[in-house]
């Protein structure tokens, strides 16, 4: 059953992964496209607004591969093995690289006169919902550097172990 269920489970990275694939080619571009046609001053924030999408789906894709490589280590019986802390330094990076992005948005908003059709509120909510991604991200973020220090902890462990016996 735990071999079926890893099996199931990287399926679903894959998919997410070719869904997150589709989103930076086709569905990132051709909203930016129809918001511009909507209202053409977008213009002028159309390319650093797809460049930090596409940037933040890149982020969780990179997240995906990290999560594959944990299952593929799972279902071998190696997670316990040090070379399985690189795949958790890789998803600490990328779950940091998407807060950067995210507060580069905060500051982007926060910094440029982006014109609205409407009164402005829009770009209030753009900030504040940026900022507080960029708190979440952080928070995951080291919230992984303690699953990090657990991970190493288990290592060490299982080798003192495996000395004993």
């Amino acid at each position: 059953m735990f071999r079926s269920l890893v099996i199931v489970l990287q399926a679903m990275l894959a998919v997410a992964f070719l869904v997150g694939l589709f989103a930076q080619v086709v569905v990132i571009p051709t909203a930016a496209a129809d918001e511009v046609a909507f209202f053409p001053p977008y213009e002028s924030v159309r390319v650093p607004f797809v460049t930090f999408a596409i940037v933040f789906v890149a982020c969780g894709q990179v997240l995906l591969v990290a999560l594959w490589g944990v299952l593929h280590r799972a279902g071998k019986g190696t997670v316990f093995e040090p070379g399985a802390l690189a795949w958790t330094n890789i998803a600490i990076g990328a779950v940091a690289a998407a807060a950067v992005v995210l507060a580069s948005v905060c500051g982007y908003v926060f910094f440029t006169d982006i014109p609205t059709p409407y009164d402005g509120m829009e770009l209030l909510g753009l900030w504040m919902g940026s900022g507080a991604a960029t708190l979440v991200a952080a928070v995951l973020a080291c919230m992984l550097l303690v699953v990090r220090y657990w991970h190493r902890h288990a290592i060490a462990q299982r080798a003192e172990l495996e000395q004993v016996v």
